[in-house]
């Protein structure tokens, strides 16, 4: 399958040269990998708090502990007592950052925020973007999550 796809990219697009192109893509993500490896071993806090569970695969990779205010579904309801107890972590482990998403209603992280102190920032999962981070493109966008992070 993967030789048709690149046969018929070459027929398409023959001004494109797919080695040179992969070898500049592999080396921009081996790049931002470390830059990530780097940024995030000094945190002290290695927990963070989303709107929903969007950044397993992110706190798998960099180990950091991925709590989730909704499932994986954002239109997922969380009951009263897992917000409490949501909150109540929050303070306890001191946690100063919770990270909303550009597509999912802040409304309820701004409400814990409001409760514990924390500031909100918007981490992106690169679901859509907007005509600023598209001109950053994806290495530009996770070096602004990476920034968020690291608060």
């Amino acid at each position: 399958m993967a030789a048709v796809i690149e046969k018929k990219i070459r027929e398409t697009l023959p001004e494109i040269n797919i080695e040179s192109s992969a070898a500049i893509l592999k080396t921009e993500l081996a790049s931002l990998d470390q830059l990530f490896s780097d940024g995030l071993k000094e945190c002290s806090n290695r927990t963070f708090v989303t709107s929903h569970a969007a950044f397993g695969y992110l706190a798998r990779d960099y180990s950091l502990t991925q709590i989730a205010v909704a499932g994986i579904s954002p239109e997922e309801e969380p009951s009263p007592k897992i917000i409490a107890g949501i909150i109540e972590l929050i303070k306890k482990d001191k946690i100063t950052a919770l990270f909303s998403e550009p597509l999912v209603s802040p409304k309820l992280i701004n409400t814990i925020a409001a409760e514990t102190g924390a500031k909100t920032y918007l981490l992106n999962p690169l679901e859509s973007l907007s005509e600023s981070e598209t001109t950053l493109g994806y290495v530009g966008v996770m070096k602004q999550n990476l920034a968020y992070l690291r608060e």
